[in-house]
């Protein structure tokens, strides 16, 4: 007997047949279509019926013909505002998000209208849908470029971000479709649980962190969002796991002016004391694991200078100070860790590249680098409340997410979160071209080669992407190519707010683009037919990130949709990844002999380190969901208690 599930095809073919029949209808009669889906989803979730259950119950068609009708709703739409039509294997990711799951979509496959399929099939359910991205920007673009298509469908879309006023959040919560940056949408949740905490006849605290959702909220206190119902994420591995390991912390209340002007003084007096200390004798330097451990005489000289110093009151003991001088002086690095922007330290994502103001180290360290960077010093900021992102993606009844490169994450995705990743085709076959890697015994001799590599091709006039890691090496580089006469454009986070101008013209013929990891993700580099000629985008990686996922975001932006492009990897035995291997490293410079370039193929050896550091990575997220766990289980047990 012939099976009726609904394979990929007939979901296609099912959805084209149902846009066929909208085009004959007018606006109005396409909102009340709308209008009768919101009334069934909304039936649906009175009667406890699963929201999302999972991409095995969407392919039978009982199931599937309310969704089948959703998304030819939202196909026709979409035609009728932006002039687009969804690609095959858009509307097959788009099934598998609205299913629950997550879809692995090639880079440059049109992932921003995609997500407006799960998003709109979400936001019939009347309880609103998180559209998360991993910054504003792309926040901005996506809503910006869907928000005509939702409001032809009378669905109500708006946006967050952190420069919005409470009542202009508020109002971008209401709408059925909220698109903001994930970090926001945590950091406004937080804010919410204080309140829920504050409120006089709600006291929730314990209860509402155990997750004891859908409590009935005191009308007279208004919070900034609602219950988390569904979240649809960009760059879900980006999201889910690289950012893991980095707990959403919010501050608030600075300490007193007396307490605060004591530990500014502190803060100088340990860099004074940093500077005296001699590595070895009086401390030891662990660089891969960020430590710094004193030996007995650095001890001595710590207690011995601050018997000597002036009375001091300290918020944590003296040598918690001294400590943080020495790592703000030996272990983090401006525009690597930080930039100096408008007389204040912001810290680099190692991940993105990307800049965040509003971010900062805890326990002191932040203001150590401010004594070290000779900016203003500001006090600390008390922690107000903290989740990890794991436990805040958990707090919402359902999640689906997209990435080009989800099956590298596949085990540690339905681990945590219990998501299944299915592949999609891409729309047109792949022709990107990998050159063979190059190796270099130092930075100096690999960057020289870059940039006579970058002279050598823009002779040719194709467009260039140099992907760096760090904002200080793309400075160094674009400094070689200045002095050059090459002309070029840098994209670091340091002038992120021209982000867009910037990408929309690192397409054209003999574009050269020098760009941190920020362009690794989400950015879409088009070509004009020139540019095609001469070869599409070629990619030239300056480092590998210990993350393999983050090296093939940075490849994926050339050679999409079908275009030409290649890419190609210079690597030196001074990049920092092989301080996890400096016998990798001595292999490479070893293999020189005396030559700046070795003649030998390295990536074997580097995708193996690769995948050590993405398990000792998958580790320490592992043994940070068992605390949560068993911070969960001790929350229950109290709130039972107290009941």
């Amino acid at each position: 007997m012939k099976s009726t599930l609904m394979t990929p095809d007939r979901i296609v073919a099912a959805v084209r047949q149902q846009q066929q029949r909208f085009q004959r209808l007018s606006d109005a009669t396409l909102r009340d279509h709308t209008d009768e889906l919101r009334r069934l989803r909304k039936s649906q979730h009175r009667h406890n019926r699963s929201i999302s259950s999972g991409w095995q119950r969407w392919k039978r068609p009982d199931a599937a013909e309310p969704m089948i009708e959703a998304h030819g709703l939202m196909a026709e739409a979409l035609r009728r505002t932006t002039g687009k039509l969804y690609y095959d294997v858009q509307l097959q990711a788009g099934w598998i998000l609205a299913a629950g799951s997550i879809a692995e979509m090639q880079t440059g496959e049109g992932k921003t209208i995609t997500t407006g399929l799960p998003a709109f099939w979400q936001a019939l359910a009347g309880r609103g849908c998180h559209v998360s991205t991993v910054n504003d920007y792309l926040a901005r673009r996506d809503f910006e470029t869907l928000q005509p298509t939702f409001e032809l469908l009378g669905v109500g879309v708006g946006r967050i971000d952190s420069e919005m006023s409470l009542a202009e959040k508020r109002q971008a919560y209401r709408c059925e479709i909220t698109y903001g940056p994930g970090f926001e949408f945590g950091f406004d949740f937080l804010r919410d649980q204080i309140a829920l905490r504050s409120a006089p006849r709600l006291r929730l605290g314990i209860r509402h962190l155990a997750h004891l959702r859908g409590q009935s909220i005191d009308k007279t206190h208004s919070l900034i969002g609602r219950p988390l119902a569904c979240a649809v994420i960009d760059e879900a591995d980006s999201v889910l796991i690289d950012e893991a390991n980095t707990p959403l912390i919010l501050s608030g209340q600075e300490q007193s002016m007396r307490q605060a002007s004591s530990d500014s003084e502190a803060y100088r007096v340990a860099d004074i004391l940093a500077q005296e200390l001699q590595p070895e004798e009086d401390f030891s330097l662990d660089p891969v694991d960020r430590k710094i451990s004193f030996t007995p005489t650095g001890w001595f000289r710590i207690h011995q200078h601050f018997a000597q110093a002036n009375p001091l009151r300290l918020a944590r003991a003296w040598s918690c100070y001294v400590e943080n001088a020495l790592r703000a002086r030996q272990i983090f690095r401006r525009d690597v860790d930080y930039v100096v922007r408008d007389g204040e330290i912001q810290i680099v994502d190692q991940n993105t590249g990307r800049i965040h103001p509003e971010r900062s180290w805890r326990n002191g360290l932040h203001q150590a680098v401010q004594v070290k960077e000779r900016v203003a010093v500001v006090p600390e900021q008390q922690t107000q409340a903290r989740i990890t992102r794991q436990r805040f993606i958990g707090q919402y009844d359902s999640i689906c997410g997209l990435t080009g490169t989800a099956q590298a994450a596949a085990r540690e995705l339905k681990d945590f979160y219990r998501l299944s990743v299915v592949s999609v085709p891409t729309h047109r076959p792949c022709h990107r071209f990998g050159l063979p890697s190059r190796y270099f015994s130092t930075l100096q001799t690999k960057h020289a080669s870059i940039v006579a590599e970058i002279r050598a091709r823009h002779a040719n006039g194709g467009p260039m992407l140099v992907g760096t890691r760090t904002i200080a090496e793309s400075r160094t580089l674009s400094a070689a190519l200045q002095k050059c006469g090459i002309p070029h454009r840098t994209l670091n986070g340091i002038q992120d707010e021209a982000e867009a101008d910037l990408i929309a013209i690192a397409g054209q013929p003999g574009a050269i683009t020098i760009a941190t990891n920020m362009a690794g993700r989400g950015t879409d580099i088009a070509l004009t037919d020139a540019s095609r000629a001469r070869g599409g985008l070629h990619v030239i990686a300056t480092e590998h990130h210990p993350c393999a996922r983050v090296d093939r975001q940075l490849i994926g932006r050339a050679a999409r949709q079908g275009d030409p492009g290649a890419y190609q990897f210079f690597v030196s035995a001074e990049d920092e990844i092989f301080q996890h291997a400096p016998q990798l490293a001595e292999s490479i410079s070893a293999r020189c002999s005396g030559a700046p370039e070795a003649q030998h193929d390295f990536s074997t050896e580097i995708a193996r380190l690769q995948n050590d550091l993405e398990h000792q990575a998958y580790q320490r997220r592992t043994q940070l969901t068992r605390a949560d766990q068993w911070l969960d289980r001790v929350l229950e047990t109290v709130a039972k208690e107290a009941v």
